[in-house]
């Protein structure tokens, strides 16, 4: 009983069914189509494709290119900054406490090797000048002394050697009339003269003992007088040229202390100066008219990146003024952690790849500089610094930068522009072309990526057309057909 009620209840549920659905299609003429209104073209797209008319894809810009073998090495990207080169940055510091009276550039300025910064009057200076000052006339009357005892010595020489020749007091004096004897000319005269008168009187009497006119007492005395005359010369030649290879020598080494004096003061004052200052005929010394000013100079040519002081303001020994770089060569700094390690094998000179966000679609060539030996107990990791050139200056100390290591040798991979891959929820998709206007997404894995080229691992086969430009869209159309 109850079954044939149930039976009864499933039939009238049936007909009503039927009843209903006759009056919609009645009402409904076109309801015979599709239930989403898409064409038959469309409905029999598979999932993940997007077509689209001929006239978007010529708006969007859509190209595509082949998938192929391309020659790839294994790198690794790390971020780094832009420092400057260690080498060519320095502060200029004062040598001496003083006052700034001038201050002559700014932040940004270039300047080349020995320009004038600034100039600083400073005390302290001013008595290093005076020092070299009273030196420097020290050293010229030692050599004045020096070179007049020279030509003392060299007269006494000719001398010395016309009183052994036994030549006549005129002829003697006439051939030293030009020359300088010293103290010594009056005392070897002298004794010369008394062995002269010594030597005719003992000739005279020996003359006339001979005829016995004389006795040989007296004849006997003058030779000996003559005898005493002749040692007292010799002892008096002997004693001044003794004398004036002393004096020589004291005279030189006179010379040397002085000599060497006025270098020390120099070299203090050139400290203090921080350059040598170069001394002219018209101007003895650099800053005569006031012995104070000190000019501080760049000691290479850069660019001035700060400025610490301005005019007028004191400064004491050891502050920095400014802050000089050489900017036309910079160094990439980053670090190498145990994903990179392979990279601790490069060596000096090798060429790394450098991009920064700053300026799009540039990349810049760096040489390794050195890799650190020591691995950081902080951040685990060891630096690495390459030079970069910036002689165009259009990269900045500080500047944030991707840096490109190479990992391995290089290989034959499958490969497709880095422009033709998209990203969704952590996930890498290209679009083949189908043709027909169609584009289907195709998921990949990715492997090594070097020069704008992407490895593909797994999904491409090789051959296929991926679009390269104007992916975006693609996705685009085919993230808003998921949602409908």
């Amino acid at each position: 009983m109850k079954s044939r009620i149930w039976s009864v209840l499933l039939f009238l549920g049936v007909v009503a069914t039927g009843i209903l659905s006759v009056r919609y299609f009645w009402t409904h003429p076109g309801a015979e189509a599709s239930p989403l209104n898409t064409s038959p073209a469309e409905a029999a797209l598979p999932p993940g494709s997007v077509q689209l008319p001929a006239e978007k894809i010529a708006a969007a810009g859509i190209h595509t290119t082949p998938v192929g073998q391309r020659s790839l090495k294994l790198t690794r990207t790390v971020p780094g900054r832009i420092q400057y080169d260690d080498t060519r940055h320095i502060a200029v510091k004062a040598a001496t406490a003083g006052a700034l009276i001038d201050v002559k550039v700014k932040p940004g300025d270039p300047v080349s090797a020995g320009q004038v910064l600034a100039i600083l009057s400073s005390p302290e200076v001013g008595t290093a000048r005076s020092e070299v000052i009273q030196r420097g006339g020290e050293l010229k009357l030692v050599q004045a002394e020096l070179e007049w005892l020279q030509q003392s010595s060299d007269g006494m020489q000719i001398l010395v050697v016309a009183i052994r020749k036994k030549q006549s007091i005129e002829t003697i004096q006439v051939s030293l009339r030009d020359k300088s004897l010293g103290k010594s000319r009056d005392t070897m005269i002298t004794a010369y003269s008394r062995f002269l008168l010594a030597d005719s009187l003992s000739k005279g009497l020996a003359t006339a003992g001979t005829s016995g006119a004389v006795s040989g007492r007296l004849i006997a005395e003058r030779q000996n007088e003559r005898e005493s005359a002749e040692a007292a010369l010799q002892a008096v030649l002997e004693q001044a040229l003794f004398d004036s290879k002393q004096e020589l020598k004291r005279s030189g080494n006179a010379l040397e202390l002085a000599q060497n004096k006025l270098k020390i003061s120099q070299q203090h004052l050139t400290t203090l100066l921080g350059y040598e200052e170069v001394a002219s005929s018209e101007k003895p010394h650099a800053v005569a008219e006031n012995l104070s000013l000190v000019e501080v100079r760049a000691p290479f040519a850069g660019t001035i990146e700060k400025r610490i002081y301005a005019n007028s303001e004191r400064v004491q020994l050891g502050d920095t003024l400014f802050i000089l770089a050489d900017t036309t060569r910079l160094w990439v700094a980053a670090d190498l952690r145990e994903g990179e390690w392979a990279a601790m094998g490069m060596q000096a000179n090798e060429s790394v790849i450098v991009t920064t966000p700053a300026i799009s679609g540039r990349e810049f060539d760096a040489a390794v500089y050195y890799i650190g030996r020591e691995v950081s107990p902080e951040t685990n990791s060891v630096p690495l610094v390459a030079t970069i050139n910036n002689s165009d200056g259009h990269l900045r100390p500080g500047l944030f930068v991707r840096v490109q290591l190479p990992l391995g040798e290089s290989r034959e991979v499958l490969a497709v522009p880095e422009s033709a891959i998209s990203e969704h929820e952590s996930k890498s998709f290209v679009f083949v072309d189908e043709g027909e206007r169609t584009y289907r997404q195709v998921f990949i894995q990715r492997g090594t990526q070097e020069g704008g080229w992407v490895e593909v691992t797994s999904g491409l086969l090789g051959g296929e057309n991926v679009v390269d430009q104007g992916a975006f869209v693609l996705k685009s159309e085919l993230l808003l057909e998921r949602e409908e």
